[in-house]
């Protein structure tokens, strides 16, 4: 990257973007639109392509959802560390929000707004990404002969429909342009169901080998002993005696905020009706959302905000109960067999559209605070572990703590081979 970078540059200086072309620069004003252009990035992307190589050993790592050190990325990274092959070149792309204390020593760390990160993505030999690369294309990204794009997606079983099976909602974002041609270039798609293998047939176009090798993220969903709640408390400066509930609602399209309307005072005492002890209350928003909405929505003195809490497995492992709407944590933590609620006020309204019937998730449906508290009163353990294992049985469910090896050993042996 050194020689490209006294070739061909690209800076922000203020408001201009100053292009060095060979030693000569170009300063040009910014443009005001809202849809970037990317013209000089283009360029770029094109000399790649025309004077750069794939490098064999090279393994790129984006965590598209929340670019922290976190999801099924970090997982998969730590398993190639654990392995300690010295041959590997391991880059993990960051932005400015990232915190870069958490990234551990043998990762190569790259800004994904560099230039730098495009030379890295179309030089490297794997892609692992959990998430459509759309800066990536816009600018102008390509990819080359030998690459080999491993897509983990960033959630397991969800009943949210996805991408070409949700085509009229994401026509209104602008995304489904991006989202074929970046399922154009999965090779291979990982998952832990049979249901996700067929719904993943339809909503990427047929693009892809989907392997029904395990979701990274959830090993630990799997292994005895493994509990964050002193983490997450200490962390967040909770009572250790408390218990937690996490609400961890998905987005919408049109970004509306009503939905979230739950009544937190309520919440806590009917949890303590039902379960006993004093309750901490952990909001965890989607990416997709403002973070900022919270504060408005909730009590801070009430709630605590985790929605920039790196890792959600940790702090779904520390949860005592769940409550969200369609969000694909609500599978994920039907594995765990804990207390889990949903509250979705717009069941008619949700544009995405649904999988399958939100009736086959083992949680109660409540559409508005009253009956959510009826539900969490009411609630039947033995029953709701019943309806756990007939949702997992029926969506042919199938992981454990190995997840990250099988997956490693299968990128390994594609990197052999070719």
């Amino acid at each position: 990257m050194g020689l490209l970078q006294k070739i061909f540059e690209i800076t922000n200086i203020d408001n201009h973007k100053v292009i060095t072309l060979m030693g000569f620069k170009l300063k040009i004003k910014k443009s005001g639109q809202k849809e970037k252009l990317f013209i000089f990035e283009h360029i770029f992307c094109n000399f790649i392509k025309s004077f750069c190589k794939v490098k064999k050993n090279k393994i790129v790592f984006i965590n598209f959802i929340s670019w922290q050190y976190a999801d099924n990325q970090k997982y998969l990274a730590e398993e190639f560390l654990s392995r300690d092959l010295k041959d590997l070149d391991l880059v993990w792309f960051s932005n400015n929000h990232t915190d870069l204390k958490l990234i551990p020593k043998g990762l190569r760390i790259v800004n994904y707004n560099t230039l730098q990160a495009l030379y890295e993505f179309m030089t490297a030999k794997i892609w692992v990404i959990n998430a459509n690369p759309f800066l990536m294309l816009k600018k102008g990204a390509k990819k080359l002969k030998g690459t080999l794009c491993m897509q983990t997606w960033h959630g397991t079983m969800g009943i949210k429909q996805e991408s070409a099976s949700a085509s009229k909602a994401y026509q209104n974002l602008g995304w489904t342009k991006w989202q074929k041609l970046s399922a154009a270039m999965y090779d291979y798609i990982f998952t832990d169901s049979e249901f996700e293998k067929e719904k993943y047939k339809t909503a990427f176009w047929g693009c892809g080998e989907i392997l029904k090798y395990g979701i990274p993220r959830d090993k630990n969903f799997y292994i005895k002993g493994v509990d964050y709640s002193k983490k997450i408390k200490e962390y967040y400066n909770l009572p250790q005696e408390n218990k937690i509930l996490l609400y961890a609602p998905t987005w919408r399209v049109d970004k509306r905020c009503n939905v979230y309307n739950i009544d937190i005072k309520l919440l806590k005492r009917v949890l303590n009706k039902r379960f006993g002890g004093d309750w901490s209350i952990l909001i965890r928003s989607h990416s997709q959302m403002g973070k900022v909405i919270f504060n408005v929505l909730y009590d801070k003195d009430e709630v605590v905000n985790a929605s920039l809490y790196p890792d959600m497995q940790e702090l779904l492992l520390s949860a005592d109960a769940l409550i969200t709407d369609y969000s694909s944590c609500l599978s994920e933590y039907t594995i765990l067999e804990k207390p889990s609620f949903i509250y979705a006020t717009d069941v008619k309204d949700f544009e995405q559209g649904f999988a399958y019937p939100i009736t086959d998730l083992p949680g109660e449906i409540a559409a508005d605070n009253g009956e959510l508290a009826e539900n969490i009163l009411n609630f039947d353990e033995e029953k709701f572990k019943q309806k756990a294992k007939k949702f997992l049985d029926d969506k042919g469910h199938f992981d454990d703590e190995n997840s990250c090896k099988r997956i490693v050993d299968f990128i390994l042996d594609k990197m052999e081979q070719n």
